[in-house]
């Protein structure tokens, strides 16, 4: 039997109208005790709106969009399981799209979201080479569309667009300061497309921290990677025949990358070569020395996100809003101290 409006009021002792209004997010005057109670009520007793007869009365269709690269990185799985828990507890729904860093798929998805009536959609821009300029596009055609939409990082960043981002130059010094601290000098740096915002701006940081030791930027130990695996294993290809010892890896799956490439060349994680990675993988915790690693809040990302978006769409908000998260150095085993 479909559970009712009225059975949760029933179950909670709370009016009908407050009932009604708390489970279709709308504005009411309402304790957070008693609103929490009516939600976990619905949860418990299986309740179910009707999204469709809401759609037709207010215009709506209560979801969201999530245009991610690769949804195989941790990082948008993550990311998008804040987004997916947010909007399940506000009774939205998402739709999760991967572009495959490919321009023209994230457009693509652009306009099939804006044909199934999404209300607002969170993009990531692309890594691929030609991934900024198609990025600022896509992006401008959503704002064009009167779509409201919220990007991971400040990526071509102008006003209309919101964003919810992580301090990167503070987690680009972080990383940099400990290895200096431990008496590394000669500190390799894989950086993800510096065109970027997110991996120009943890470079602007590791730059800060050298400048602090009054210690020079050495360029010939700076590669520039694409945040993939394979490219973690070519920058130690690139490195090997120079002196280094410490790698700062831009992401967690670069860092596996150099792990594998030192390995070939039967240098050991950390005795030999110290490595540092950036995002705090679950895999990074489990892995072979422990990865020592700069920790993103990504499910709280995701939650920011949806919560912004949801936000948005339901008080007609125009104003832009930049929400920024703090980042934090997670020290395990991968670091060797030189002093």
């Amino acid at each position: 039997m479909k559970v009712t409006i009225k059975d949760i009021a029933n179950a909670t002792g709370l009016s009908l109208t407050t009932v009604s209004l708390v489970l279709n997010n709308r504005p009411c005057r309402v304790t957070s005790e008693n609103r929490e109670k009516i939600l976990n009520t619905a949860r418990q007793l299986g309740y179910q709106s009707n999204v469709a007869a809401k759609s037709l009365r207010t215009g709506k269709s209560y979801s969201l969009g999530l245009i991610v690269p690769d949804i195989r990185n941790d990082f948008y799985s993550t990311l998008a399981k804040g987004m997916e828990d947010t909007c399940q507890q506000s009774g939205w729904s998402l739709v999760l799209c991967c572009s495959n860093n490919n321009p023209q798929r994230e457009l693509h998805y652009v306009h099939s979201l804006q044909a199934k009536s999404i209300d607002g959609i969170c993009i990531v821009a692309t890594s691929g080479s030609s991934g900024t300029e198609a990025f600022i596009h896509n992006r401008q055609v959503m704002i064009d569309n009167h779509i409201p939409v919220v990007q991971l990082d400040l990526t071509g960043y102008k006003e209309g667009v919101n964003a919810v981002i992580c301090d990167h130059e503070k987690g680009g010094y972080f990383a940099t300061d400990y290895l200096l601290s431990l008496g590394h000098r000669s500190i390799a740096f894989v950086t993800g497309p510096l065109s970027l915002e997110g991996s120009a701006s943890r470079l602007k940081g590791c730059r800060a921290a050298l400048a602090n030791y009054n210690y020079p930027f050495n360029e010939s130990l700076l590669i520039q990677g694409d945040y993939s695996y394979e490219s973690g294993i070519k920058a130690v290809d690139t490195l090997i025949n120079q002196s280094f010892t410490a790698v700062f890896a831009f992401n967690d799956l670069m860092a596996y990358g150099v792990y594998h490439g030192l390995n070939h060349y039967h240098l050991s994680v950390p005795d030999d070569v110290s490595v540092i990675g950036y995002d705090d993988h679950f895999f990074s915790s489990i892995i072979t020395p422990g990865l020592t690693t700069v920790h993103q809040p990504f499910y709280e990302m995701g939650q920011k996100a949806a919560a912004l978006l949801i936000d948005k769409t339901v008080n007609h908000d125009d104003g832009s809003v930049i929400e920024t998260l703090d980042t934090k150095l997670v020290i395990r085993s991968s670091v060797k101290s030189l002093v």
